[in-house]
């Protein structure tokens, strides 16, 4: 049911005015057929409202208002059982709508009237214009409320709308069909036939208010479910990314330090110790150059680990160990592995408990182990640090007299493992490796003195590693002290999960000791200027990238570490 009023004539007009125009003039309703060819209608309805709306015109103002006023009234007598019908209101833009006063008992009488009083709280949020003509706007007002609209003409059969947007498309094609219709005194034909309201009610089916009212609320409740399903799913996946995300930062290179850019980036992913670092508060102000530098590098760790921190510039952690080190208070080139081994020292100093005691006195009779463990112990004491925990390990150091045949047996500490490359192009770690453990020949001005002998006699040294460390470094020995030149060999050292076995290079036979690759400290050039960056892997996303200082690259396939550039490996114990 489609109902028409004038805002003209809106504030004028009461209930009894209504039924004595139905009496006199009754009212025309537009043919709303499917069968109408839109093209017509849209010609039709332009030829009809350019004569409507002409203001030059006063007589035809008048007859458009009769009509409308006949329009109305029809509508309005054939509306009492329809609630939940589009209801359009034709109003010009340029006058104000006066408020109508009704007392009780005209509401008593509209309501025994069956008219239908229209309410601004059930309206529809769907309220745009569909006809702009010489200033006045046609508003279409429509309450939808779960509407199923059926086309009765076999020829155009369409399917019934599933949704709130088609609905309120369908509705508005009906309404603008309806509006096509309306015509002038002038346009009246014998031709033409009126349908009466029960014609243009059966095109719109009845539906239950009350269902439609639930259909609304169990949507919305659905609706309201499914939405906070997805911002849950939507919150765990945007932690998830940032925890993916979360260390994908830069660092600037503020003139020359890409040596000590690529070795934070490294130590950044080395994932206990950033663990530590990013809870540790300091409980006083630092006290000595060491406890700067490990306040200054918490500091950078934090900032690093920060989401959406894409890039910071490390000037305080430089400032506060070039302090120590005067060495690096310029700004030259410097060997990356020398730095970290100063770095790590300087970490370790500032996190130290150990307390100094007596001398390491050892009984030459206990066997290997027994002397390795206490030596360990005795260290421990000394040099007590997380530090010492994670990256140091412990090589065993054995000397034959060749004389004599006296064995001698000492152990270490080590902060990383410096292995010989090969004269070959390309080989594999284990090649390396094999190198660091073989045999040497002590002679000449390298013998040794002799325990047993007591004087200097030619011995054999090798080493094997007594104890493993958490964290292993080992360090590619590409620069050549003589020679003073770079070793361009291409190393294929393993870079998959628990791919290096460690368990060869043992002092404990028949052990398998595993390592994952997590980091890599590139070096491009030559000793005579070169460029670091570093190649780490995040210990979330498990995904490969590339710090060159501030600039961080998208994952890298495995494919891309192994180059002739590694310098420095960092494997972490499986």
């Amino acid at each position: 049911m489609i109902q028409l009023r004038s805002a003209d004539m809106e504030s004028g007009l009461n209930e009894a005015s209504i039924s004595n125009d139905i009496e006199e003039r009754g009212g025309r309703i537009g043919d709303i057929s499917n069968n109408t060819s839109t093209t017509a209608n849209d010609i039709r309805s332009r030829n009809r409202y350019s004569r409507l709306y002409s203001r030059n015109d006063t007589d035809e103002t008048d007859n458009v208002s009769s009509a409308i006023r006949s329009s109305s009234a029809t509508a309005l007598h054939t509306s009492a059982s329809a609630e939940d019908v589009p209801t359009i209101t034709l109003s010009r833009t340029r006058l104000r709508r006066a408020k109508p006063t009704e007392d009780k008992e005209t509401k008593k009488t509209s309501l025994k009237n069956g008219s239908t009083d229209y309410d601004s709280k059930t309206t529809s949020s769907l309220d745009r214009p569909l006809i702009t003509s010489n200033g006045i706007d046609t508003v279409v007002h429509i309450k939808l409320n779960k509407l199923k609209l059926n086309d009765h003409n076999a020829n155009n059969e369409s399917s019934t709308p599933t949704t709130q947007d088609e609905k309120n498309d369908t509705v508005a094609t009906m309404a603008t069909n309806h509006l096509n219709s309306v015509e002038t005194p002038e346009d009246n034909d014998a031709s033409n036939k009126v349908r009466t309201s029960s014609a243009l009610r059966s095109t719109l089916p009845t539906a239950s208010p009350t269902s439609s009212r639930y259909w609304d609320r169990d949507t919305s409740r659905s609706s309201l479910i499914s939405s906070s399903a997805s911002h849950a799913d939507e919150n765990k996946k945007t932690a998830v990314n940032d925890e993916e995300t979360e260390g994908l930062c830069g660092l600037k290179n503020i003139g020359n330090t890409c040596f000590m850019n690529s070795v934070i980036q490294c130590l950044s992913h080395t994932n206990e110790l950033t663990k530590f670092l990013r809870n540790y508060n300091a409980t006083k102000s630092p006290t000595s150059k060491d406890q700067q530098i490990l306040y200054e590098f918490s500091k950078l760790i934090k900032e690093m680990w920060t989401n959406n921190v894409h890039s910071v510039t490390p000037m305080e952690l430089k400032r506060s160990f070039s302090a120590k080190h005067r060495m690096y208070s310029d700004y030259n080139q410097q060997d990356a592995q020398e730095f970290l081994r100063f770095f790590l020292d300087s970490l370790h100093c500032a996190l130290n408990t150990g307390v100094k005691g007596e001398a390491l006195k050892i009984d030459d009779n206990l066997s290997d182990n027994k002397k390795a463990e206490l030596t360990w112990e005795w260290y421990s004491r000394l040099e007590n640090s997380l530090i010492r925990d994670l990256f140091v390990g412990q090589l065993k150091s054995t000397l034959r007299c060749t004389t004599c045949g006296n064995t001698s047996v000492t152990f270490d500490p080590f902060w990383d493992l410096s292995v010989p490359l090969p004269s070959s192009s390309r080989c594999k770690l284990e090649a390396c490796l094999d190198l660091f453990i073989r045999e040497e020949v002590l002679d000449g001005d390298e013998m040794p003195t002799c325990s047993k002998c007591q004087t200097r006699r030619k011995c054999t040294k090798s080493f094997t590693i007594q104890r493993f460390p958490k964290y292993l470094v080992i360090h590619l020995k590409r620069f050549s002290e003589t020679r003073w030149s770079k070793l361009s060999n291409i190393v294929e050292f393993p870079t998959g999960e628990r791919e290096l076995n460690m368990g060869p290079y043992g002092a404990n036979a028949n052990s398998n000791m595993y390592f994952s690759l997590y980091a890599i400290s590139n070096h491009m050039g030559s000793t005579a200027g070169g460029h670091y960056v570093a190649i780490c892997k995040h210990p979330v996303s498990k995904k490969w990238h590339e710090f060159n200082d501030n600039l961080v690259s998208e994952s890298l396939s495995e494919h891309h570490l192994v180059s002739s550039s590694a310098y420095i490996l960092f494997y972490e114990r499986a």
